[in-house]
């Protein structure tokens, strides 16, 4: 019983080595944060791009989070007021800067994409 068993596992472990992509080596990043390097290493190149541009994208998110903040700032300005209603007052609070972080940034990359595409 345990002679099978240990054939089983053999032949499991020759099929992992058999499915990954022969002649692929990995993508190495460098990000420096301060004094710190962080080394990653991905599957391909395409993983690597991936990765990159949603690192690039989240740096943006505090900045158009405060936007929506700003949004909301003007909303309360222009007379929108509803702290008297708590279920409205929380829904705008929270969505006006949490779709504006979200919307703003991809609107944001969208457009730097579109520039960087044109010939």
């Amino acid at each position: 019983m345990k002679k099978r068993d240990a054939k089983t596992n053999q032949n499991d472990s020759e099929q992992i080595q058999e499915e990954k992509p022969q002649g692929q080596e990995p993508v190495t990043l460098e990000v420096k944060k301060g004094r710190r390097i962080m080394r990653m290493e991905f599957a391909s190149e395409a993983d690597r791009a991936g990765w990159e541009r949603t690192y690039r994208k989240s740096r943006w998110y505090t900045f158009y989070f405060l936007v929506g903040v700003g949004i909301n700032f003007l909303m309360y300005l222009a007379g929108l007021d509803l702290d008297r209603q708590l279920f409205w007052g929380a829904l705008v609070g929270i969505t006006v800067p949490l779709l504006s972080m979200f919307l703003l940034t991809e609107l944001h990359f969208w457009l730097l994409d579109r520039r960087h595409k044109k010939p």
